[in-house]
Parts: structure tokens; sequence; C-alpha cells
């Protein structure tokens, strides 16, 4: 499983297309990764949904993510990040 050290990007994770840059080096690996959080400071929400939960949703891939104990904001994005990505699922169907 790669690892994928998200602070390469930047600290602070905010734009779809570079959400897009790193889901594409992702799928280079067959989706097999891990995304490290170490000194990522911030991850906006639209961030999130572009990479972890579209992830989700389009490829049904497993993937971790490391880092984020100390860092409940970052927690908390990606989590309504999937919670508003499934309630649009449930409401499109």
């Amino acid at each position: 499983m790669k690892t994928i050290k998200l602070e390469k990007f930047w600290t602070n994770l905010v734009s779809r297309p570079l959400a897009k840059k790193i889901f594409l080096e992702a799928q280079m690996e067959d989706f097999n990764v891990i995304f490290d959080c170490k000194n990522i400071n911030f991850i906006s929400s639209s961030f999130a949904d572009e990479l972890f939960a579209k992830w989700i949703e389009d490829f049904w891939k497993n993937f971790k993510i490391t880092n984020l104990s100390n860092k409940p904001l970052l927690v908390e994005i990606i989590r309504q990040a999937f919670i508003t990505r499934e309630k649009y699922m449930v409401t499109t169907c």
C-alpha cells in the first residue's frame, strides 16, 4: 500500500483541482493508498468531497487516512463530506 504524503502538495488543501491531481496519483496505485495528513493544517469541504467522498461514491475503493488523531477539525470536515455526499446520493436516486 503506497503512502501519499499530502503535505507535499501544501499544508492547506483547499481546491477541487488539487484534489483531482492527488486522485490521479492514487489511481496510478490502483487506489491502494494511505493518505498521510501529517503537517496538514486545513482541508476545505470541497477538497474533502472531491478526494475522499466522491472516491467512495464513484469507485467503492478502500483507503486509509493517517495522522488525524490531534486534528478534530479535519476529521469533522472529512466526516461532513461523507454525510453530505450520502444525503445527495439518497435524494437523487
